[in-house]
């Protein structure tokens, strides 16, 4: 039995990491990301359990594992734990003529959680907030004898550090402080199909290798709080909206440009709220609202954006005696968003799972995520996309007395 549960754990380790591999073959980035008025398509906070579950999990409480979305939860953990993931999206763009074939992979979280001897969690972490990541090839050329291209890439990330802390067993807070860090270029490179000195092209070789960099900073405060009973849970989380200060340089064939540019841009206040419920111990239904106040008057292409999620997990038995696939936990649901760029909605369906990893309590969380986006208004473009998320979840001992060890 224990051999025939090695294997089937690593059979089932080895069909997620093909499946994130299989995606990675071909991507593609979303429409919105061309929009200069906002930062590009938000990553989700949630860790691939949550996304699993339809993006829901607010109040949802596990024994271990940092959160996000909602640090005060964190204060009921048992143990110090560590968690990365890996996201990656398979998409397919309903216009042939403007759509571009490059990969969308990055690593949306890193996150660690101290558990002290007391009621109080520290928790560190890593995110990326926004990704901007495509390439434009124009069809029909200004010049016939110059081939331009664009690509952008970048985004904005976030460190941040909270402390949550439990004064009863049935409630925990939590603050949190958050540094904003952007970086991004825009790159605009020139081929030449004939000679570059010849009077048509006078001057044109200087061209070549434009780069606009934007640098970006920003921090806020945080807030959450979980109420938490033997059946239902209930949470809520909120930012304050912070400003970015950003810098602009420009670089021409190498040589850097003595004119830089300031300005502002501003990220909103955001409130999220959620609830679960277990019908049964091993079964979890749980359901999140989430808003983000943007605001128009820098761009008519801004809009308040929602979210909502509604999912369900069956937990597998934690006995180490039973049958490696007995443990495994297996999660669906179903989500609906109002995205913050150009009224554009987005409906999607998830499925997921959790690999236990050993007896401590380390776990391979598996998402799948398949949604569909487009103008609301109109039909101008559409998208439908499948996107993979895989969170490593890591157990350990730190910070408990040696006596409650196990």
């Amino acid at each position: 039995m224990g051999l025939l549960s090695f294997r089937t754990s690593r059979l089932l380790s080895a069909s997620a990491a093909l499946c994130l591999a299989a995606s990675l073959s071909f991507g593609e980035t979303s429409p919105l990301s061309v929009l200069k008025e906002g930062f590009g398509p938000e990553i989700s906070p949630y860790n691939a359990r949550e996304k699993g579950m339809g993006e829901a999990g607010l109040a949802s409480i596990n024994r271990f594992g940092p959160s996000i979305p909602n640090p005060s939860k964190t204060a009921f953990n048992e143990k110090t734990s560590f968690s990365a993931t890996f996201d990656t999206d398979l998409d397919w763009v309903r216009d042939d003529e403007t759509s571009n074939r490059t990969t969308s992979f990055v690593l949306p979280d890193i996150a660690l959680n101290f558990q002290t001897r007391w009621p109080l969690n520290v928790g560190l972490y890593y995110r990326q907030r926004f990704g901007r990541n495509y390439s434009i090839l124009p069809q029909i050329q200004t010049d016939p004898n110059v081939v331009e291209s664009y690509t952008t890439e970048g985004g904005i990330y976030e460190l941040a550090g909270t402390l949550a802390y439990a004064p009863k067993p049935f409630l925990a807070l939590a603050l949190g402080y958050h540094f904003l860090i952007g970086k991004e270029r825009t790159i605009e490179s020139g081929a030449f199909n004939q000679n570059p000195n010849s009077e048509d092209l006078y001057n044109g070789k200087n061209l070549n290798g434009d780069t606009l960099s934007t640098r970006s900073s920003g921090n806020y405060p945080s807030a959450s709080v979980t109420f938490r009973q033997k059946t239902f849970s209930l949470a809520a989380t909120g930012t304050l909206a912070t400003s970015l200060d950003r810098t602009f340089n420009r670089t021409i064939t190498n040589m850097v440009s003595t004119e830089k540019s300031e300005d502002q841009r501003d990220l909103p206040w955001t409130l999220q709220v959620g609830g679960s419920y277990k019908p049964k111990a091993n079964q979890t239904l749980a359901a999140d609202f989430a808003y983000e106040a943007w605001d128009n008057a820098y761009s008519q292409l801004l809009n308040p954006a929602l979210h909502a999620g509604l999912g369900y997990e069956y937990q597998g038995v934690a006995s180490p005696y039973e049958p490696y696939f007995r443990k495994v936990a297996f999660r669906g649901g179903l989500g609906f968003e109002r995205l913050y760029l150009d009224e554009t909605n987005l409906y999607f369906a998830t499925l997921g799972s959790g690999l236990p990893l050993g007896r401590r309590g380390n776990i391979l969380d598996v998402a799948l995520k398949y949604g569909h986006r487009g103008r609301l208004e109109n039909s101008l473009w559409s998208e439908d996309f499948l996107k993979v998320s895989v969170t490593l979840t890591g157990v350990s001992v730190w910070g408990q007395p040696i006596r409650t060890r196990r």
